[in-house]
Order: C-alpha cells, then sequence, then structure tokens
C-alpha cells in the first residue's frame, strides 16, 4: 500500500473520525511539491505493474462489495463518514441517501458488464490518470475511477477541499477488499489553485479529467496543454408535448428537480410546455411539497435564498402565475418569456409555455455546448432529439430518470474510456 509517508495519515479514511474530532473546518493535508512527486512516480511505476497483475474477476468483487457497503447507511463505512458527510455535502441524510442510491447505482450492474467488455477490446491508457474532483455530487469519484481500474491504470483522485471525507474513505475500503487498489489508487485533496503544489502532479499524469467551474478548467488547461479533457458546467432541462397530463409526469418532473438539491449538470432547470402550463404548476408545486417532506433540503445557503426571494418578488410585480409553497419546498413559476434562464437553486424551476415545441432549439440556441440533459415527454418532445443533440444535450431521457445515468453516459457527448485515453473508440 502507498505509505503513510507519502500520504498524510489525515486524508486516510481511517482519519476520518479523528478530522470529525478535530472539527469539520479541516480542509487538506501538509503538502510539499516532493511529496506530490514521488507519490506520481509510485503510481507510474508501482501502481501500474499492480494492477497489470489484478484479477478481473477479484476486481470486480472487491468493487460490487465496496459499492454495496457505501450504498448501505446501516453499513460500519456509512455509519462512520454520514454524520460528516451530510454536513459537507449540505444535504439532508434522506437526500444524502438518494443521491449515493443513484450515483452509486450507476457505476454497478449490468452497466458495469458492458463497460468490462468494452475495455477487454483496448489497449491501457496514459498512466496515471488525475481526476479533479467537484463538489457538487457527493460519491463522484466513483465515476472515474471505475473505467480507469477496468483499463489497469492508476489513477490519483483529488478531492474538493471543502469535501474531502468521500473519496478517501472509499478508496481505502476498496483497497481494505482488495489490497492491489493501494498501491494503484490514491485519494488526496489540497487547496485548489496551488499551482507549486499542482506542477508535479501535471507534469507526472498521463491524462486528466477536470471536473468544476470555467475557471479552475481553463487554469488547469494553461498548464497542461493536450492532457485535460473537462466536465465542465453545464445545465438541464425538460420538454413536454401538449398530449401530457401533468398529472403523470409532475411527480417525476419533481424528482429530477428534487435530486441532489439541483445541484447536478443533469438537474432539471426549467420546462418547456405544450400543454397547460398553470396546471403544470401546480401539480408540480403539489409533487415538490411531497418531496419536501419525503427528501428534504439541506440547509439554505442565504446567498441562494436572496436569489429565489428576489425571482418570486420580480415574478409577483410581473402578475406571472406562482404556485403557493413554502420556500424550503421550491418554487414554481409560470414565465411566459421563453428565453432559458439557469436556476439559483433550492428547487426552482421557471415553466415557459409554447404553442410550437419545435422553436425550442432555436431558443436554446445560445447556450449550446453548456446543455447537458433533457428530460421528454411527448412525441413532439422527443422529436426534438436529434436537434438537442446537435447543441451539446449529451443525455435524453424519460422524466424521472434523467439523473439516473449509468456507467455508459457519454458525460459531454464521449464515452467515458475515450475521456479517459484522449483517443476516439473503433465502433
Amino acid at each position: 500500500m502507498i505509505h503513510d509517508a507519502a500520504i498524510p495519515a489525515s486524508i486516510h479514511p481511517s482519519s476520518v473520525a479523528a478530522i470529525e474530532r478535530r472539527g469539520i473546518g479541516f480542509t487538506s493535508a501538509r503538502w510539499a511539491p516532493a511529496d506530490l512527486e514521488r507519490l506520481m512516480a509510485h503510481l507510474t511505476n508501482a501502481g501500474a505493474e499492480a494492477l497489470s497483475q489484478l484479477r478481473q474477476t477479484d476486481l470486480l468483487a472487491a468493487w460490487d462489495e465496496t459499492i454495496a457497503a457505501f450504498g448501505d447507511p446501516t453499513s460500519n463505512e456509512r455509519t462512520i463518514l454520514d454524520p460528516a458527510l451530510t454536513r459537507l455535502c449540505g444535504l439532508s441524510p434522506a437526500g444524502l441517501q438518494a443521491a449515493l442510491e443513484v450515483v452509486l447505482g450507476g457505476v454497478s450492474g449490468s452497466a458495469t458488464l458492458e463497460l468490462v467488455e468494452r475495455a477487454a477490446t483496448l489497449g491501457e491508457g496514459p498512466s496515471p490518470l488525475v481526476a479533479i474532483l467537484s463538489s457538487n455530487l457527493p460519491g463522484l469519484a466513483v465515476q472515474p475511477l471505475l473505467p480507469a481500474l477496468l483499463l489497469r491504470v492508476p489513477i490519483l483522485l483529488k478531492s474538493p477541499s471543502s469535501e474531502p471525507l468521500f473519496t478517501p474513505a472509499f478508496v481505502r475500503a476498496l483497497a481494505h477488499r482488495e489490497p492491489v487498489m493501494g498501491e494503484a489508487v490514491a485519494a488526496v485533496t489540497w487547496p485548489g489553485g496551488d499551482q507549486a503544489l499542482e506542477a508535479p502532479i501535471l507534469s507526472g499524469a498521463g491524462r486528466i479529467l477536470a471536473y468544476g467551474e470555467t475557471e479552475t478548467i481553463e487554469s488547469l488547461e494553461r498548464r497542461s496543454a493536450g492532457k485535460v479533457y473537462a466536465y465542465g458546467p453545464k445545465t438541464s432541462l425538460a420538454a413536454i408535448g401538449s398530449e401530457v397530463l401533468p398529472s403523470s409526469v409532475a411527480r417525476a418532473l419533481a424528482q429530477d428537480i428534487a435530486l441532489f438539491d439541483q445541484r447536478g449538470c443533469l438537474s432539471i432547470q426549467a420546462i418547456y410546455t405544450q400543454g397547460d402550463a398553470v396546471g403544470l404548476a401546480q401539480a408540480l408545486a403539489d409533487e415538490l411539497s411531497t418531496a419536501a417532506r419525503e427528501m428534504p433540503p439541506g440547509p439554505p445557503d442565504p446567498v441562494v435564498v436572496a436569489g429565489v426571494q428576489q425571482i418570486r418578488m420580480e415574478a409577483a410585480l410581473r402578475g406571472l402565475h406562482i404556485a403557493e409553497m413554502p420556500l424550503e419546498s421550491g418554487t414554481v413559476l409560470v414565465e411566459p418569456r421563453p428565453d432559458f434562464q439557469p436556476s439559483p437553486g433550492l428547487r426552482t424551476v421557471r415553466i415557459h409555455p409554447l404553442e410550437d415545441l419545435g422553436k425550442l432549439p432555436e431558443i436554446l440556441a445560445p447556450w449550446a455546448g453548456r446543455l447537458q440533459g433533457a428530460a421528454l415527454a411527448g412525441e413532439n418532445a422527443w422529436r426534438l432529439q436529434p436537434e438537442l443533440e446537435s447543441l451539446g444535450v449529451s443525455r435524453c431521457a424519460a422524466p424521472g430518470h434523467l439523473q439516473a445515468a449509468d456507467a455508459t453516459w457519454h458525460n459531454g457527448g464521449i464515452h467515458p474510456f475515450e475521456a479517459l485515453t484522449g483517443k476516439p473508440l473503433a465502433d
């Protein structure tokens, strides 16, 4: 296993309890550039060698057991982790559980087997892989980790300082079940943007997957030209045909809005409907109120609250229809202006009535390249799929299923193995 001399013990999952005792203000280990240089050398040499000897059956057994443990809120791993993780993620306990069920469920089952079969036809990717993670989704580390392991590529997972716990906890549990993982996977954190610390990481990386804001990604690209594949900030929406009854789709839409407290790139931010916009607004408000009881939102951010209150006030002054519901349950209003506007959060959504859904691609054209998903209901909505994909939409699904992407999802329009290797895959 990568030794404590190389990785400070304070970032190991076994230290979660110690981190709790020290307080949630803990953000990073005390790294020096030389430490990270040694770590990258270890992954490049010993890590790659260890993975080359790992049998596929042993890898998958350890993976499945670890995924099952972290999906179970009563497991030892989750019992230790959850109190701190819930606070750091800003979710309610029920919200955290729902989020992890979706994220972990996406890297298990038949989708995993499909990746296994595809990996067998490919060679190893650039080594080692570095994944710079963002904090909007709990458990995000599993998405780049699985394809890296299947291609036998050592990987360094850099957690955000705001949530440094899940990834090292998961990696330690994986290594406990299969010790080879401890040689080939490193879970670390440091304050982002420290160029002196990051220099040995970026120079030693064969490939860099970057999740996060535009500024972070642009900085990495400047310093690592040709190595970075970016999963930058994107947004999603829904389109509903005239034949779809509000009562038949509202609950599913509410699920895609409430999950992750609307912070995911596949979270619905706006709804375009060819049907009864006011009826849909009321049905959606009812379902969001139910969701707030079953899966309460996390502690409200004062900045977000202020933004939502401003939207409500402006809508009232303009005489728009606003569904009656508590602020903490969400905000639903009917916006006759068709221009797409991202939600400020707190389960806020604008419903835009459109007589002709066929005009939606033109309305969304200014957002080309910044769109991720579309929840589609009704024939007229599904006819838009090719045009939406031409604008950069990488996932179209029925409402209620938009956020349940699995390990084969082409996030950003590219296969996960293609993102990892930087090379197009043969059909």
